[in-house]
């Protein structure tokens, strides 16, 4: 091909990718509300069973719509990547000869395989252990005594104890329910243990009160702003799934020649210096989500380089016994 029909190729496939992520863009608006419910999930599993309120907060009045079109946004780029992908290695095909293209239809669907992994690895594995830790680690700070010491007790005006009030021998019990009464009637009260809420139901419907473990009390409170939560998720997953085409860069490079197996495995220590980089920048600045990249990236990269070496063997012995 010429320079001018490669040009050409490029801005067909820069359309095609484009028409692609506008699709699933359009997609992803008309499912957001969707979208967001399955996303919020490892999040409010988590805070529920840390004995939190399982909830995120919206800090400013624009801050859910903002949430709404950024899922729309950057799913639609998510799900429109293995798509963008196809089309580049589709231009990288236009140029080889035809012995050559038989690799293209090895790498295209071995790359959207690829990042599909990616996203499903940190959706189902990295995000719950991340939000665990997080929310762990708030949880790790004790409530300091509330009592004024010092010369606060000297500015603060000081609080009249309390005497305790013994409950009457016999007096009812707030019933303790794992689920809602059918049928519950005007002035009922109730505990309902699964969502951790006082129920009680009113003329206007049931109304609640959601509860907190004691144990679980910080001041440092695990609830997270709506757009922060949906920046850091979509972004973590278009990381990992970029990451995760490791292999299929190490296969390409030592199949083109530009870099052997045999450089690639004695500059082991050097990849690895790059692998923690590059899970420094992709990811946010915390130790367990780079650690989380990088461990399955350096895995990768051992894979992509196993292949290649095999793929390797394979010619070598072709040629000789051609």
């Amino acid at each position: 091909m010429s320079f001018g029909d490669h040009l050409e190729e490029l801005r067909q496939r820069v359309i095609y990718s484009l028409l692609g992520v506008l699709v699933t863009t359009i997609v992803a608006f008309a499912f957001a509300k969707q979208i967001l419910v399955f996303l919020f999930q490892p999040l409010l599993v988590v805070q529920h069973s840390a004995g939190l309120r399982p909830e995120l907060q919206a800090l400013s009045p624009p801050a859910a719509f903002a949430a709404y079109l950024k899922i729309g946004f950057l799913t639609g780029l998510i799900v429109a990547m293995p798509w963008v992908l196809w089309q580049f290695w589709q231009f990288v095909a236009a140029g080889l000869y035809r012995r050559e293209k038989r690799f293209v239809k090895l790498f295209a669907p071995a790359t959207v395989v690829l990042f599909t992994l990616g996203v499903v690895f940190l959706y189902y594995v990295v995000l719950p252990i991340v939000l665990l830790f997080f929310v762990t680690f708030n949880r790790a700070f004790n409530l300091p005594e509330l009592s004024p010491v010092g010369i606060q007790s000297l500015l603060l005006p000081k609080q009249e104890a309390v005497q305790a009030v013994q409950p009457e021998e016999g007096r009812p019990r707030l019933p303790v329910l794992a689920e809602d009464p059918l049928d519950p009637r005007d002035g009922d009260v109730w505990v309902n243990s699964t969502v951790r809420a006082l129920m009680f139901k009113t003329s206007h419907g049931v109304m609640y009160v959601p509860l907190e473990l004691w144990e679980s009390r910080s001041p440092v409170h695990s609830q997270f702003a709506i757009d922060f939560y949906i920046s850091f998720v979509l972004l973590l997953a278009l990381a990992f799934g970029l990451a995760f085409e490791l292999p299929v860069a190490v296969f390409f490079l030592a199949l083109t020649g530009l870099v052997t197996t045999a450089m690639m495995a004695r500059a082991r220590r050097y990849v690895l210096l790059v692998v923690v980089i590059l899970a420094a920048v992709l990811t946010p600045p915390d130790v367990v989500s780079q650690l989380l990249l990088a461990i399955p990236m350096y895995l990768l990269f051992e894979l992509g380089l196993l292949v290649a070496r095999v793929s390797e063997r394979r010619m070598t012995q072709g040629e000789r016994a051609s």
